[in-house]
């Protein structure tokens, strides 16, 4: 049995760096974007997210493209 896998729509998320709490522990939050393609290609994604973090007041810790995928046998 042959199998294959499909794409499934992704999402981009950003994670941003808000400093230190009272105890020095380290404060993130992260932003998601849903419903990106699968077909979308990586660099216009990529290019997007650099936009978004240019409208940010915290810095950029991490950018990341989440791809889910379906196993499907056929």
């Amino acid at each position: 049995m042959a199998l294959d896998i499909r794409p499934l729509e992704g999402s981009l998320q950003l994670k941003f760096d808000l400093g230190t709490d009272d105890n020095g522990r380290k404060i993130t939050r992260t932003k998601t974007f849903n419903k990106i393609s699968p077909s979308a290609v990586d660099q216009d994604v990529y290019d997007v997210a650099q936009a978004l973090v240019g409208l940010q007041v915290y810095s950029t810790e991490s950018i990341r493209r989440v791809i889910p995928a379906e196993y499907v046998n056929i």
